[in-house]
C-alpha cells in the first residue's frame, strides 16, 4: 500500500513539474512573440517616421524650387527652342535679341507683357553656352532668333551655316523668360595685359562731357570706358565676355565675380566694376608661384638628403691617427669659400675615409665633389673610393688638395676610369 502511495505521489510531482515546465515554455514562448510584436511595431513607426520626413523634405525641396521659379520667371512659364541667326551690330549691338511674332505671342498669352520690370531671358544650347539678355524686337523670322555678336561668342553659337547637310547646321538656342535681380557688383578680368598698358594712360574724372563727334555727353577716363562697354547691355552672367574698345583697338574681359546673383540686370541700376590682374599675369604669377614652390622642395629635399650624408658619414667614421703615427699623412684641403680644412689619414686607409672626414662635418652639403691635387692635376672621386692611399701614389707626409664641385668635363680620375 505505502509503495503505491509513493508511486502515486512520485506520478503526480512528475506531472505537476512537467505542467510547470509547459507553463514556462508557454510564458517564455508569449514574452518572445510579444517582444517580436513590439519590435516589428517599432520598426514600422521608425519606417513611417523615415518616411514622413521624407516625404516633408520633399514638399520644402518643392517649395523651394516653386519659390526660385517664381523668382526667376515670376510665375511666366515660357521657353521655346530656336534656330541661331546671326543679328548685326549695327541693328543694336549690345546683349539684345530678335525673336518671330510667334514668340511675342507665346510671352502674352503666359501673362509676360503684365509683369512690371524688364524682359530678361536665359539662353543656352546643347553644347552648353549659357548667358542672358533682352529683347530688341519681335521681328526675326519664325523659328529663328536673331544673336548679336556679343551674345553669339558668349555662347559660342554656330551663326553662318545655310542649314543643309552639305553647308552645317547652326546652333540651337533655347530661351527661358526669367526675371533678374539688378546687379550690385561686377569684377572684369582683361585677358591680357596689354589692357592695362593702354588704360595706364587714360586719364579723366566722373564729371560728363560733352563729345561733339558723337553727339551726346560722355564719361572721360577709364570709369568713362567702362561705362561705354556696359550701356548697351541690359545682362550680365558669370562667365560672360564683354569687349573694351578704346584708341582704335580692343580688348576681351571675362566677368569672374558678380553680386548679387549669377545673372544680374543691369537696366536703371549703379553696378561698381572692379578690374582684377589679366588672366596672363595671373597665369605667370601662378607660374612663379610653381616655380618658387619646385625650388622651396628641391632646397628641403637637398637639405635632408646632406642631413643624411652627414650622420652616414659620422656612423662610418674611425678615429683620426695621431700626430706623428707611423705611415700618416697630413691632407690639407682647400674649400671652395677659402677656408682650409685638414685631417690626417694612413697611406693603408680608403680614400674613403677622407671623404666621410668631409662629410661629417657638412662642408659640402649634398652636392657632389672630388678632391683634386694640383701638380700634376689627378683627381681622386668615387671611383677611388675603395683605393687607398698608397695605391694612389700618396706616400709623403703631407699632401695638399682642393675641392671641387663635379662638372661634366672633369678630368680622367686617378681611379683609372
Amino acid at each position: 500500500m505505502d509503495l503505491e502511495f509513493d508511486r502515486s505521489a512520485s506520478r503526480l510531482k512528475a506531472e505537476q513539474k512537467a505542467r510547470l515546465d509547459k507553463e514556462k515554455k508557454k510564458r517564455e514562448a508569449d514574452r518572445r512573440a510579444a517582444a517580436e510584436v513590439e519590435r516589428k511595431r517599432l520598426e514600422m513607426e521608425e519606417v513611417a517616421k523615415e518616411r514622413r520626413l521624407q516625404q516633408a523634405e520633399e514638399e520644402a525641396r518643392q517649395r523651394e524650387a516653386q519659390e526660385e521659379q517664381e523668382r526667376r520667371t515670376g510665375g511666366v512659364e515660357w521657353k521655346e527652342t530656336f534656330v541661331a541667326a546671326a543679328l548685326p551690330a549695327e541693328k543694336g549691338g549690345g546683349d539684345r535679341i530678335t525673336l518671330p511674332v510667334s514668340a511675342l505671342s507665346g510671352l502674352e498669352f503666359k501673362g509676360a507683357m503684365e509683369v512690371r520690370g524688364p524682359m530678361h531671358f536665359e539662353l543656352a544650347t546643347e553644347d552648353g553656352g549659357k548667358t542672358h539678355g533682352g529683347v530688341l524686337e519681335f521681328t526675326a523670322e519664325d523659328g529663328t532668333v536673331g544673336l548679336p555678336p556679343k551674345v553669339a561668342s558668349c555662347l559660342a553659337a554656330v551663326t553662318t551655316n545655310d542649314e543643309t547637310p552639305e553647308g552645317g547646321y547652326n546652333s540651337r538656342v533655347t530661351a527661358t523668360y526669367v526675371r533678374l535681380e539688378k546687379g550690385t557688383f561686377v569684377s572684369l578680368q582683361p585677358r591680357t595685359r596689354e589692357f592695362a598698358v593702354a588704360m595706364g594712360s587714360v586719364r579723366g574724372s566722373s564729371v560728363p562731357v560733352y563729345d561733339s563727334a558723337r553727339g551726346k555727353w560722355v564719361l572721360p577716363g577709364l570709369e568713362g570706358v567702362l561705362h561705354s562697354t556696359l550701356q548697351p547691355l541690359c545682362a550680365l552672367t558669370l562667365g560672360d565676355s564683354v569687349r573694351v574698345e578704346h584708341g582704335g583697338g580692343h580688348f576681351d574681359l571675362d566677368v569672374v565675380q558678380l553680386e548679387p546673383a549669377h545673372a544680374v540686370s543691369l537696366i536703371d541700376t549703379d553696378i561698381q566694376v572692379e578690374i582684377t590682374a589679366s588672366r596672363e599675369e595671373l597665369e605667370q604669377m601662378q607660374e612663379q608661384e610653381r616655380a618658387r614652390a619646385e625650388a622651396e622642395e628641391r632646397r628641403r629635399r637637398r637639405e635632408e638628403e646632406a642631413t643624411q650624408r652627414t650622420r652616414d658619414a659620422a656612423s662610418r667614421l674611425g678615429e683620426e691617427p695621431p700626430e706623428g703615427a707611423e705611415g700618416a699623412v697630413a691632407i690639407a684641403i682647400r674649400l671652395p669659400d677659402g677656408q682650409r680644412f685638414t685631417r690626417r689619414v694612413l697611406r693603408t686607409s680608403p680614400v674613403q675615409e677622407l671623404f666621410d672626414a668631409i662629410d661629417a662635418k657638412g662642408l659640402t652639403g649634398a652636392e657632389a665633389y672630388h678632391l683634386v691635387a694640383s701638380y700634376p692635376r689627378r683627381v681622386f672621386d668615387q671611383s677611388a673610393a675603395s683605393r687607398t692611399w698608397a695605391e694612389l701614389g700618396v706616400n709623403g707626409p703631407q699632401e695638399a688638395l682642393f675641392l671641387e664641385s663635379h662638372t661634366p668635363a672633369s678630368p680622367t680620375p686617378v681611379g683609372g676610369r
